[in-house]
């Protein structure tokens, strides 16, 4: 792997470098235990990471030409489901389904982080020689199994969490 495939200008490098912290942060919050002071605090680290992401994102077009690329269109789902997740929590909301929120937008933002990571990897490293729609299709045989892993962490979250907090109260 060459770091010159990789960083290109300055908001590449800051791209790189927040990419990796929400990339580690992201990954924690998933595996760690949830509702800690140590959750919440790497959540925000995590948030500050992935609005740089896709703000230095806005300044990269080196995979299509110069043109926008399918990574730019998705800075609105990725902010999406950031601001679904992170908004509940903030706001310090008393409504019943905070935590189902908080968890639908967590999981789609640091997965889809993920997903986003991998198939950047895919076509910085190894897409050379392909065709534009061997490059689709080759990207989204790459993201299928991350939309099917959110789906599973987000059922499997709910049911640990949404559903123990119904039992105590």
């Amino acid at each position: 792997m060459d770091i010159n495939n990789w960083i290109h200008s300055i908001p590449g490098g800051i791209h790189v470098l927040f990419s990796i912290i929400g990339l580690a942060t992201g990954a924690y919050m998933l595996l760690a235990k949830k509702g800690t002071k140590v959750h919440k605090r790497i959540g925000y680290i995590f948030s500050v990471a992935l609005v740089s992401v896709n703000i230095s994102a806005l300044f990269i077009y080196d995979f299509n030409d110069g043109d926008i690329s399918i990574f730019h269109y998705l800075i609105p789902v990725s902010l999406f489901f950031l601001i679904y997740g992170m908004y509940p929590m903030i706001t310090k909301s008393k409504k019943k389904n905070k935590l189902v929120k908080h968890i639908i937008g967590m999981n789609g933002a640091a997965i889809g982080l993920w997903a986003a990571g991998a198939t950047e990897l895919f076509v910085r490293e190894l897409s050379s020689g392909l065709t534009k729609n061997e490059l689709i299709l080759y990207s989204t045989i790459i993201s299928v199994p991350f939309a099917i892993l959110i789906t599973i962490s987000i059922t499997y979250n709910i049911r640990k969490y949404v559903s123990n907090n119904s039992k105590q109260n």
